[in-house]
């Protein structure tokens, strides 16, 4: 009997809409995932509003899909269904249910539709080119919503078709049944109509027919329960179904009152751009006021440096160290007045101070101390950055496109190096050259923001027994000083362009590593030559056309002391008469620059002649005039507070910016 209801026995399930609406949803996915991320910014009342806006054309989207779904249903897809479903359960009532309720939808539609045009607010005019913009965003959102029809209508008719199939199994199958028990109806018919003799022969017949009908009746329960599971199906499609339809009429609601929400929005974003109009051209405003305000800075800046002297000097006691074996660790032939004063006491009665010697014997007469000003005194416990903020202006007007010269000068092992260089990298005892490159990074990246972008290149020298050598390149090269346009040029020295502090910061290991360095009885670690870091700060503003062209030179010079006390003999001799001369040499040509003689003898020392232009009347140039705490190095701190003193009288003219 099985092998006669053709569909039954094959195992197959009619597909799932779900699983198929999850498919178009998977092949939809990819086209979600390629918006373009939008820039995120504070939510306002502005973006709550439009994300209703883009919710409710979202909405509109899914109504319309329903609609179409119902309508395609009117159309003669849901109708096969519908009958193929209702064949097994009511022959010829589903058709006409389907073509009703399809009618039914559409008629709401259509009343909803009418109720919008009617009560819909007038919108406001608009301009062309809002109308535009409206037109080509309705115009998005129809595409959209088309392919999504598309896409729905293409899964409904595979489902559809795979209903179809498999409803007209079932037909079939049911058809079969209803053939069999009508013929068994017939027979009993026509059994009651025999004779009653025949009757107990056709009830024998009757119950072996009931016999085989139980046997039928089973068979039928295994098939139904088949049915079953299809049915539970088809109602859970319906199910579906109506919840769709109930949804899809609190969507057409919510429609309706987004509509009118979108209409209050359309305005204020009119409104808004506006404003945004009226920011922007504020703020561009603001721009070229901030631009101008830079350039009075930098004028103010550079006016005040001036004030305060194009030639400074800054007197510097170095820290206190273990070896020093100073009692109770206070130093005690030389105290700090204030901030700008410095006072010298005699050692003992058997040594007076005064101008002409530190060694006059002992004769009762003479001063017992003597005073000596500068810009700025630093004590034994001032701190590397309390130094440092007192010359950072200075590294600001090579930024604004001056010379600038920093250089430290004293006898060796009153601590130049350390002011200069510092110890370890990276901590608070970081000298005057690694803050320095820090800060001026620092400003570029500020400065960038107002239009200004920098090129830095570096290069770093040291002069040696009257040589020039290049702590940066091969060794053994001949370097001469020559002016070029009016800028001093080593030749064949290697100049690098740098981009971060940790390049500079790495330059600065390389150098040390080849500079001058030896014993004398003075100092155990003496710097043999005076070093030079030459940083050329090139400056362009894009938005002014203004340019700036500025050079810092950090330099660390050898360390000043006498013969006699050096007890240097051999290349240590050489080495302090030629250190001695270039000192010597330095300071006749501040005091010709101050005496403002026709002849500066710049030639009479590689040191000079390199440092023309920061020394001359053009530049800035700050000097520290560093001095030992130890007693027995008394004369020497006085031989270099007292030239110290000489370089702080002069005024070497007005600086000037480099064009």
């Amino acid at each position: 009997m099985a092998s006669k209801i053709p569909g039954f026995t094959s195992g197959l399930k009619p597909p799932s809409t779900s699983s198929s609406l999850s498919n178009l949803a998977k092949r939809r996915g990819p086209e979600v995932s390629t918006v373009q991320p939008i820039e995120k910014r504070p939510r306002t009342t502005d973006d709550a509003s439009t994300t209703s806006s883009h919710q409710s054309s979202s909405t509109l989207i899914r109504s319309k899909s329903v609609t179409n779904l119902a309508t395609t249903g009117q159309n003669g897809k849901s109708t096969t269904v519908g009958r193929g479903l209702s064949t097994a359960l009511k022959p010829h009532a589903s058709s006409t249910l389907g073509r009703t309720a399809a009618r039914d939808i559409t008629k709401k539609a259509d009343s909803i539709s009418n109720a919008i045009t009617n009560k819909g607010v007038k919108p406001k005019p608009l301009t062309l080119e809002s109308r535009m913009i409206i037109i080509e965003k309705r115009l998005g959102e129809l595409e959209t919503e088309n392919a999504e029809k598309k896409d729905t209508i293409t899964v409904l008719d595979s489902t559809n078709k795979n209903l179809e199939v498999h409803i007209k199994d079932k037909e079939s199958a049911v058809n079969i049944l209803s053939d069999e028990i009508d013929t068994l109806k017939s027979k009993i018919r026509g059994l009651e109509m025999s004779s009653a003799t025949e009757k107990s022969l056709l009830e024998n017949k009757i119950r072996e027919l009931e016999f085989h009908k139980g046997l039928i009746e089973r068979e039928r329960t295994s098939l139904e329960g088949e049915l079953i599971a299809s049915q539970k199906e088809v109602v859970g499609l319906k199910c579906s179904m109506a919840e769709m339809s109930s949804a899809s009429a609190g969507l057409r609601a919510e429609l309706e009152s987004l509509q009118r929400h979108l209409t209050i929005e359309q305005a204020d974003n009119a409104r808004l751009r506006n404003d945004v109009s009226v920011a922007t051209a504020e703020i561009q405003d603001l721009q070229a006021r901030l631009r101008q305000e830079e350039t009075q800075r930098r004028l103010l800046h550079n006016t005040v440096q001036e004030l305060k002297g194009n030639i400074r000097v800054f007197c510097r006691i170095r820290p206190i160290i273990p070896s020093d074996k100073l009692p109770g660790g206070k130093i005690a032939h030389l105290n700090v007045l204030h901030d700008k004063s410095l006072e010298v006491h005699k050692l003992n009665a058997d040594m007076t101070l005064n101008e002409s010697s530190m060694n006059a014997p002992a004769s009762g007469k003479g001063p017992s101390k003597i005073d000596f000003n500068f810009d700025r005194v630093f004590g034994p416990n001032a701190t590397q950055q309390q130094v440092f903020d007192e010359i950072s202006q200075l590294i600001q007007s090579a930024l604004d496109g001056y010379n600038v010269c920093i250089f430290a000068y004293g006898q060796t092992g009153s601590g130049k190096t350390f002011t200069m260089e510092g110890g370890t990298a990276g901590s608070e005892s970081d000298g005057m050259i690694p803050r320095s490159v820090r800060l001026i990074f620092a400003a570029c990246e500020s400065l960038r923001a107002k239009g200004w972008a920098y090129k830095i290149e570096a290069s770093f020298l040291e002069i040696y027994n009257e040589q020039i050598r290049d702590l940066l390149g091969p060794s053994g090269g001949v370097h001469d000083i020559r002016i070029v346009n009016n800028e001093t040029v080593v030749t064949n020295l290697k100049v690098e362009e740098v981009t971060n502090e940790q390049q500079v910061q790495n330059l600065l290991a390389r150098a040390q590593q080849q500079r001058a360095v030896a014993s004398t009885s003075c100092n155990e670690h003496s710097s043999r030559s005076h070093s030079v870091l030459r940083l050329k700060l090139t400056g362009v503003n894009a938005d002014t056309t203004e340019t700036s062209n500025g050079v810092l030179y950090m330099v660390d010079l050898a360390g000043s002391e006498r013969l006699k006390e050096s007890g240097a003999t051999g290349d240590r001799l050489t080495e302090t008469k030629h250190i001695n001369k270039s000192l010597s040499n330095l300071g006749n040509v501040i005091m010709a620059l101050a005496a403002k003689e026709s002849h500066i003898p710049y030639r009479n020392s590689k040191l000079t002649l390199l440092l023309q232009q920061a020394l001359g009347g053009s530049a800035k140039t700050l000097m520290f005039v560093n001095v030992s705490p130890k007693e027995n190095h008394i004369n020497e701190t006085v031989n270099s507070l007292r030239f110290a003193a000489k370089v702080n009288a002069c005024h070497i003219g007005t600086a000037m910016k480099n064009s």
